[in-house]
């Protein structure tokens, strides 16, 4: 049975603060002396280069200017409009002229965003790029995780199994989230599935939140710093990127040994020779 105190025992201690504070900060707005550390979140590609969209928020929202990250305005009831780029700035049923960017920030944990059909969690930051329009999704790494491992839960993988496709999964977010692709989006969501808000099956809660803030790294604590890796186990990874670092193991060899018994420290062992499990500082409640 799947348990965090035994991946915990098997994990390094979490870093000190002032070892990760500075290296971290791009993707978790961590600062040091910071009370409540906030989670590290992802930007997602979700729509790119469209003549418009058809965007509703539903709930409690506020816009700002990202370019700047000035505030514009908040609202205390939904709004659906079409978005559309004009000459002199952005339009989304109203116009805001000399502005080609907006993020609008759910102000409560019910706000979703639904574009052309789909539903979104998290900020949604609209871009205009060149006259055309795409749309960016920021939330939580673990939310991304979820979002990852909801392609393979209809493949009856053992607790342990997925537990260590969570890890991995979460590792190839990292790296991705401070190798970000440009400015803007770190992830396609076109080349990871990434739909928007799904429901996960239980087995994949159970094994995101069991080794919540969990990854692997090419160091240890001894070297004083932490390094994700693009590491993919079958096609978990989108593409080919630099320094990708397959898995020995297949997944359906990973799951053969959590069937056997082997926890998922010892899957990754194996898998991945020469990497360690690390656990982030933020995961000591003050991200929950």
């Amino acid at each position: 049975m799947m348990t965090r105190i035994l991946l915990l025992f098997l994990a390094l201690l979490p870093f000190n603060s002032s070892l990760q504070a500075s290296w971290w900060s791009d993707v978790t707005g961590y600062f040091k002396g910071q009370t409540r550390p906030t989670p590290p979140t992802i930007r997602i590609l979700v729509l790119h280069d469209l003549e418009g969209v058809n965007l509703e928020v539903r709930g409690k929202y506020s816009l700002y200017d990202p370019y700047t990250n000035s505030y514009i305005s908040s609202r205390f009831v939904g709004k659906s409009r079409y978005v559309q780029a004009l000459n002199d700035g952005l339009k989304w049923g109203e116009a805001f002229p000399g502005l080609y960017q907006i993020k609008i920030k759910p102000e409560d944990a019910q706000t979703t965003t639904v574009i052309n059909g789909h539903e979104y969690d998290g900020s949604i930051y609209i871009y205009d790029i060149g006259g055309t329009i795409s749309i960016v999704n920021q939330i939580p790494i673990e939310e991304y995780v979820e979002a990852v491992l909801m392609h393979y839960q209809d493949r009856n993988l053992a607790p342990e199994a997925l537990a260590a496709l969570a890890i991995v999964a979460r590792t190839n977010a990292y790296f991705q989230a401070v190798n970000p692709k440009n400015t803007y989006w770190a992830v396609d969501a076109q080349k990871v599935g990434f739909q928007g808000r799904a429901p996960v099956s239980s087995a994949v809660e159970e094994a995101v939140k069991l080794t919540r803030y969990m990854i692997m790294s090419r160091t240890g604590v001894y070297e004083g710093m932490v390094t994700p890796f693009p590491a993919q186990f079958d096609a978990l990874s989108p593409g080919q990127m630099k320094d990708l670092q397959v898995s020995k193991l297949s997944l359906d060899e990973a799951n053969e040994k959590a069937q056997n018994g082997e926890h998922a420290a010892q899957i990754l062992g194996k898998a991945f020779p020469g990497s360690t499990i690390m656990m982030m500082e933020y995961s000591t409640g003050a991200a929950e």
